[in-house]
């Protein structure tokens, strides 16, 4: 084998593992971004998720309605991150902004494309 082989072999799997990473856009309500070869408009949402350095009863959600244009096709997709993280052709909620107790922050949904 020749130098230029094994050094292939070698790097193959690493540059595999560079594209498995999700892409991710942050978004606040009212906002548009580009993930992927999609623009995801952030319309609404709904954060009753227990702030940070509070006691509470129940955990809460956070559910969304996000506008997803690709190409001609529009969709309206509703998207909950709960306990277990909430995916809908190919976009999910993979973490948001948590309040503090007492402060009220403007809320941002970072979605991701699911890779």
């Amino acid at each position: 084998m020749t130098t230029l082989t094994l050094l292939r072999r070698a790097l193959l799997p690493l540059a595999l593992l560079g594209g498995a990473h999700a892409a991710t856009l942050d978004l606040k309500v009212g906002q548009t971004g580009r993930l992927g070869d999609a623009t995801v408009t952030l319309l609404r949402a709904q954060d009753s998720r227990c702030p940070m350095n509070a006691r509470c009863i129940q955990a809460g959600d956070l559910i969304t309605s996000v506008l997803v244009r690709q190409g001609s096709r529009v969709r309206l997709l509703r998207l909950k991150l709960s306990n277990t993280t909430a995916q809908s052709a190919g976009l999910r909620i993979s973490g948001a902004t948590a309040s503090m107790a007492g402060q009220r922050l403007p809320l941002t949904v970072t979605f991701s494309d699911g890779h």
